[in-house]
C-alpha cells in the first residue's frame, strides 16, 4: 500500500511539469508566430504610412517653391520638414515594450544633386522668333498686334509756325477696344490781369457793366479810377497725352515735349511704362490711329516695332534640373525613392518602375479656334524650368528629422518673342543616365502630347536623351511653311536649396 501510494505521488508531479511544459511551448510557438507574421506586418504598415507621409511632405515642398515662382519672389525662403524614418512616428504593436516584439525601425537618407552622376539636364531646340536687341520690324499703324510690341511709335510732323497760336489746336487718337490714347498739340497760356484807367464822372464810369466783372475797380481820387481787366498770355504749344484704360481717364494733358517748334518731326512711345498701358497691349488688339481735329498740315503717323528675328534652330544652353531625393532604408516594404525635378514629384522603385505622382513643369494644349481657319489653330508649350542649383550638393541619413531650406535667387524669362505664335517646330529633351527615368519621361511626352490633341509630334530617344518634337499643325518636316503655329513660353527659376537636420550622415 505504501509503494502504490509514493508511486502515486510521483506521477502526479511529473503530470504538473508536462503541463507547465507544454504551456511554455505553447507561449514559444505564439512569440514565434508573431514574430515571423505579426512584426513584419506591423512594419509594413508603419513604413507604407511613412511613404505615404513622404509623398505629402513632397507636395508641400513642391508647393513651396510653385508659390515663390508664381508670386515672384526672388530672395524669399522657405522652410520644408521631411521625416527620415519610422522610429516613434507610427502605431506599434501591443507587445512593443519587449524589444524583440516590435519591428526595426526603418530610415532613410535626403539628398541634394546626389541623383545621377552626370547632370541631369533640358535641352530646348527650335524654329522660333527670338528677342533680339539689334533687330527691328516695324507694321505701319493701323495694324493687328499679333505679337506684344517692343515699341508703339505715334509720331507728329508738319507742324508750321501759323499753327502755334492761342486759338489753335491738333488732336489725333490711338486706339483698341481697350483703351485709347489722344494726343494732342495743345496751347499753353498764363493768366493775369491789368487795370484800365477811367472817369468816375463819364458816362463810361467804373461802375458799368461788364465792365467791372473781373474784379473790385479801385477809386484813385473823384476823376480817376482803375478797373481790372482778365487777360492771357500764349507761352507756346505743348505736346501732350491723355489716356483712357477701361473707359476711365488715367492720365490726363501729360505734356511729353514742351514748346514744341516748327518744322519739327516729334515721337511718343506709347510703350513707354510711364504712361501705364503698355502691360495692356494684347496681342489680338487692332491698333488704329485718326485724326479727330485736323490743323493745316499736320500729319500723325504711327507704327508697330517688334524687337525679334527667326533663328532655325535656336537652340538653348543644357539647363541643369537638379533634384531633392528622399531614398528609404525599408525592412518591411519595398524600397522607393522619391525625388522632386522640374517642378515634378517622381517616384523610383526597385521593381525598375519610375513613374510621376504630380507632373513636372512641362505642358501642352491645343488651342482650336476656328475649323474654317487652320491658320488659328495654334499649339502652345509651356515650360517652366523650376531647377535646384547644381552648386548645392548634401546628404543626411538616419531617422530623425530634418529640415529643408530653399531659396529663389534668379528668375529668367526665356527669349521667344511674346504673342498668338513664334515657332515653326520644337523639340524638348530631357538628358538622363537612369533608364527608368528616361521611360518615364517618354511616357509623359506622349501621353500628354496624346491627350491634349497635339497634331505632328514625335517622341523617341536619342543615345541617353528621350526627347519630343511637335512641328505644329502645319508639319514642318513635311512642308516648310511661312505659318507660326507653335506659341513657346518658357522661363527658368533656380533654387537654392540646403539641409538643416540631426541626421546620421552628412556631406
Amino acid at each position: 500500500m505504501s509503494d502504490g501510494v509514493a508511486g502515486g505521488s510521483r506521477d502526479t508531479g511529473l503530470s504538473e511539469v508536462i503541463g507547465f511544459v507544454l504551456i511554455l511551448g505553447l507561449l514559444v510557438v505564439v512569440a514565434s508566430l508573431y514574430l515571423a507574421y505579426g512584426v513584419p506586418a506591423q512594419g509594413r504598415e508603419n513604413e507604407i504610412l511613412h511613404m505615404n507621409a513622404i509623398k505629402d511632405q513632397f507636395v508641400a515642398f513642391k508647393l513651396s517653391l510653385d508659390s515663390l515662382f508664381t508670386n515672384d519672389k526672388v530672395g524669399t525662403t522657405l522652410s520644408n520638414s521631411f521625416t527620415l524614418g519610422t522610429s516613434g512616428g507610427y502605431t506599434e504593436g501591443m507587445l512593443s515594450f519587449i524589444p524583440i516584439m516590435s519591428p526595426v525601425n526603418s530610415g532613410g537618407t535626403i539628398a541634394i544633386n546626389q541623383r545621377t552622376t552626370t547632370p541631369e539636364t533640358l535641352n530646348i531646340s527650335s524654329r522660333s522668333l527670338i528677342l533680339n536687341n539689334t533687330y527691328r520690324t516695324s507694321v505701319d499703324l493701323p495694324a493687328q498686334a499679333n505679337y506684344t510690341p517692343s515699341h508703339v511709335y505715334v509720331n507728329i510732323s508738319g507742324i508750321q509756325s501759323s499753327d502755334l497760336s492761342a486759338s489753335n489746336r491738333f488732336g489725333a487718337t490711338v486706339n483698341t477696344t481697350t483703351w485709347a490714347v489722344y494726343v494732342n498739340l495743345t496751347p499753353e497760356t498764363s493768366f493775369y490781369q491789368w487795370y484800365q484807367t477811367y472817369d468816375p464822372t463819364s458816362s463810361n464810369d467804373c461802375l458799368a457793366s461788364p465792365r467791372n466783372q473781373n474784379g473790385t475797380p479801385i477809386f484813385i481820387s473823384n476823376s480817376i479810377c482803375l478797373v481790372p481787366m482778365n487777360a492771357y498770355a500764349f507761352n507756346g504749344t505743348d505736346l501732350s497725352i491723355s489716356v483712357n484704360r477701361g473707359g476711365v481717364v488715367t492720365m490726363e494733358n501729360y505734356p511729353v515735349y514742351r514748346n514744341v517748334k516748327a518744322g519739327s518731326t516729334y515721337t511718343i512711345d506709347l510703350m513707354d511704362p510711364a504712361y501705364g498701358i503698355s502691360s495692356s497691349i494684347q496681342t489680338v488688339d487692332g491698333i488704329s490711329i485718326k485724326t479727330d481735329m485736323p490743323l493745316g498740315s499736320i500729319n500723325a503717323t504711327g507704327n508697330i516695332s517688334y524687337g525679334f528675328t527667326e533663328l532655325n534652330p535656336y537652340t538653348i544652353s543644357p539647363i541643369p534640373l537638379g533634384a531633392v531625393e528622399y531614398r528609404a532604408q525599408n525592412s518591411y516594404w519595398i524600397a522607393q525613392d522619391y525625388y522632386y525635378q522640374m517642378g515634378g514629384i517622381f517616384l523610383s522603385q526597385n521593381d525598375g518602375n519610375t513613374t510621376y505622382k504630380l507632373p513636372p513643369e512641362i505642358t501642352f494644349s491645343y488651342d482650336n479656334v476656328s475649323l474654317t481657319d487652320p491658320t488659328r489653330n495654334i499649339v502652345t508649350v509651356n515650360i517652366n524650368a523650376l531647377v535646384i542649383d547644381l552648386n548645392n550638393r548634401g546628404i543626411v541619413g538616419g531617422n530623425s528629422p530634418v529640415q529643408i531650406k530653399t531659396q529663389m535667387t534668379n528668375v529668367t524669362q526665356l527669349p521667344y518673342a511674346t504673342g498668338k505664335a513664334n515657332t515653326k517646330w520644337i523639340r524638348i529633351a530631357v538628358n538622363t543616365s537612369d533608364s527608368q527615368a528616361r521611360e518615364m519621361w517618354k511616357n509623359y511626352f506622349d501621353y500628354s502630347a496624346t491627350v491634349n490633341n497635339i497634331p505632328h509630334y514625335t517622341v523617341g530617344e536619342d543615345g541617353t536623351e528621350v526627347f519630343i518634337r511637335i512641328n505644329g499643325y502645319y508639319d514642318d518636316t513635311v512642308t516648310a511653311s511661312s505659318v507660326y503655329d507653335i506659341n513657346v513660353i518658357a522661363s527658368e527659376a533656380i533654387y537654392s536649396t540646403s539641409i538643416h537636420g540631426i541626421g546620421g550622415t552628412l556631406e
